[in-house]
C-alpha cells in the first residue's frame, strides 16, 4: 500500500511525534527526579538514624555508669570488697538485676563484673546471660584495652561494643576508689534493647536484625507496610567502636506525601505537554492553511486537470497551464528562486497529417508524449514545494541534476513544460536536449516509419519575465526563433539574441 501523505499530515505528525518523545522524557525526567529525591530522603534518614544511634548509646553508657557507681556507694559492697569477700560481691551483683534500672526497663542488664587493678577476675554475677567459664569476659578486647592505659587515663570511664554469640553487647568499664583506683566495675547490656527506642524517636516502623539477617525485635506496623511503595526500606549498619558491622537497623519512612507531590508534578507537566503539542498543530496548521496550502491546492488541481486533459489541445489545457505558473510564480516569489519554461514545437506536423492522416498524426502525438513519460519518473512538482501530491518529474539520464517538470499540450503540435528545478538557462538547455535526443529518433506509426523533429523556447523566471503569460510568450518568442534560424534550442534574449 503505497501511503501518501500531505505536508500538513507530515507537520503534524512531525509534532506529535516530538510531543510524544517529549511526553516521555517528562515520564523519565519524573522518574529520575523521584529516584533522586529518594535517593536523598534516604541518606537524610541514614544520618537521622545514625545520630539517633549515638545519642541512645550514649544514654546506654551514662545509665551503665550510674549503675556502677550506685554498685560503688552501696556500704556491704566497700566492706565486702574490703574484705575479699567474693561470694558476697557475686550476691551484691546479683542483687542489681533487681534494683531500679533494670525493674523499671532503662537498660536490659546481661552480666555484671568486678576486676581489680591488673584485671583479673574477681567476682562475676550469677544472673544473666551464662558465659562459658566463669572466668571469660565479655569482650575482653575493652579490659586489653584499659591495661594499656597510664596514669590519669585510668580514671575515664571506658566503653565498647561487641558480639558475642552473634548478640551485640555494650560494655561499661567503670573505675571505683577515688583517685587510686582499686578495682573496676564491668557492666555488660544488651545493646539492641536500647536501640528499640528509635522506634519512638523517629516515629517511623523499625526493624532490628543480627549480621546474619534474623530479625531480633519488628515494630507492630513494621508488616502492615511490607509490599508499600509509600514505605520503602532504609537499612543502616551498626558499628562497634573499630567499625566492625554488629548489627543492622531498617526504618521505612512514610513516602505518601512524597510520591503524591511526584505525581502531581508529573502529571501536570504531561498535560501542559499535550496542550502545548496540540496547541502547536493547531497554530501550524493555521499558518499553512492561510500561506502555503492554498496555493499548493490550487497546483495540485491544476496538475490533475493538466493530468485529465493531456490527449487533448486547446485554449483550457493553455488556462490551465497558466494557472500553474501562477501558483508557482506565487511560491517563487516568496522564496526568491528561479525556474524555466519550455515551449515545444513539432515541426512538419501538418505535413504528416497531410500524407499519413489525422489518426497517425493524433497517434504520434500520444507517443511522442510516451516517448516524454519514459524519461519521467513519479515523483511530484509539489513535494519540492512542500506536498505530496502527483505530477510528472522530468529526468535527463545523462546529467547530475534532477528536474522536475509537468507537460501540458497547448495546441495541435505544441507543448508546454514548466521545468521548476531548473534554476538556471544551463540547466534548462541540458533537459532541452535530452528531449531533442528523444523525440528525434524516428517513430513507427501503424507500420510506418515517421521523422520527425522538434524545436524548443526557453524562458527563465524572473529574468524573462514575472507573469506567467509573458514567460509563456517570451518562451514562444524564442521557440519562433529557433524555428526561423533552423536551430533545436534557443533561450529567450531581449533583443531575441540566440544563446544557442
Amino acid at each position: 500500500m503505497n501511503l501518501r501523505l500531505s505536508l500538513a499530515d507530515k507537520i503534524s505528525m512531525t509534532i506529535v511525534i516530538v510531543g510524544i518523545f517529549g511526553i516521555m522524557l517528562v515520564y523519565y525526567i519524573s522518574d529520575s527526579y523521584k529516584q533522586f529525591a529518594y535517593t536523598h530522603h534516604a541518606i537524610a534518614i541514614q544520618q537521622l538514624t545514625r545520630l539517633e544511634i549515638e545519642d541512645l548509646t550514649n544514654e546506654l553508657k551514662s545509665n551503665s555508669l550510674d549503675l556502677a557507681l550506685a554498685i560503688e556507694n552501696e556500704t556491704d559492697f566497700k566492706r565486702d570488697f574490703r574484705n575479699k569477700r567474693n561470694n558476697d560481691l557475686t550476691q551484691q551483683l546479683d542483687n542489681q538485676f533487681y534494683q531500679y534500672f533494670v525493674t523499671a526497663g532503662v537498660i536490659k542488664l546481661l552480666k555484671l563484673y568486678i576486676l581489680d587493678t591488673d584485671f583479673t577476675l574477681l567476682s562475676v554475677s550469677n544472673e544473666g546471660i551464662t558465659t562459658q567459664q566463669d572466668s571469660e569476659l565479655i569482650c575482653p578486647t575493652l579490659s586489653q584495652q584499659a591495661l594499656n592505659r597510664y596514669g590519669s587515663e585510668k580514671l575515664q570511664t571506658m566503653s565498647y561494643s561487641c558480639l558475642y554469640k552473634d548478640r551485640p553487647v555494650h560494655v561499661v568499664l567503670v573505675p571505683f576508689g577515688g583517685l587510686n583506683p582499686k578495682g573496676y566495675i564491668q557492666v555488660v547490656t544488651d545493646l539492641a534493647y536500647n536501640l528499640q527506642k528509635i522506634e519512638q524517636s523517629l516515629a517511623m516502623p523499625v526493624q532490628i536484625s543480627l549480621i546474619d539477617d534474623q530479625a531480633i525485635y519488628q515494630s507492630d506496623s513494621w508488616k502492615l507496610t511490607q509490599n508499600n511503595p509509600n514505605y520503602p526500606a532504609i537499612h543502616i549498619p551498626v558499628l562497634s567502636e573499630d567499625n566492625k558491622a554488629i548489627m543492622n537497623i531498617s526504618v521505612k519512612p512514610d513516602m505518601t506525601v512524597l510520591n503524591k507531590d511526584v505525581l502531581e508534578h508529573r502529571n501536570w507537566i504531561m498535560a501542559l505537554a499535550l496542550v502545548t503539542t496540540a496547541l502547536t498543530v493547531f497554530i501550524v496548521l493555521l499558518i499553512l492553511q492561510r500561506s502555503t496550502i492554498p496555493p499548493l491546492a490550487k497546483i495540485h488541481d491544476v496538475l490533475e486537470k493538466i493530468h485529465v486533459h493531456s490527449h487533448t489541445a486547446g485554449n483550457g489545457n493553455r488556462l490551465l497551464f497558466e494557472q500553474l505558473l501562477e501558483q508557482i510564480i506565487k511560491l517563487r516569489r516568496k522564496y526568491k528562486t528561479s525556474f524555466s519554461v519550455m515551449i515545444l514545437d513539432l515541426t512538419h506536423f501538418k505535413n504528416i497529417n497531410s500524407q499519413y492522416g489525422k489518426a497517425v498524426g493524433d497517434e504520434l502525438l500520444q507517443e511522442v508524449e510516451t516517448r516524454l513519460s519514459t524519461i519521467l519518473r513519479d515523483s511530484d512538482l509539489i513535494s519540492w514545494v512542500g506536498t505530496d501530491t502527483p505530477g510528472h518529474k522530468l529526468l535527463p539520464t545523462d546529467t547530475k541534476t534532477s528536474y522536475r517538470a509537468t507537460i501540458a499540450r497547448l495546441g495541435g503540435d505544441e507543448f508546454g513544460l514548466l521545468l521548476p528545478s531548473a534554476q538556471s538557462e544551463f540547466q534548462a538547455i541540458a533537459v532541452a536536449e535530452r528531449i531533442i535526443e528523444i523525440v528525434n529518433t524516428p517513430f513507427m506509426i501503424q507500420n510506418q516509419t515517421i521523422n520527425i523533429e522538434c524545436k524548443i523556447g526557453i524562458s527563465n523566471y524572473p529574468s524573462h519575465g514575472e507573469d506567467e503569460k509573458v514567460l509563456i510568450r517570451n518562451a514562444d518568442k524564442a521557440m519562433r526563433q529557433a524555428k526561423s534560424k533552423n536551430q533545436s534550442i534557443a533561450v529567450f534574449v531581449p533583443d531575441l539574441e540566440l544563446l544557442r
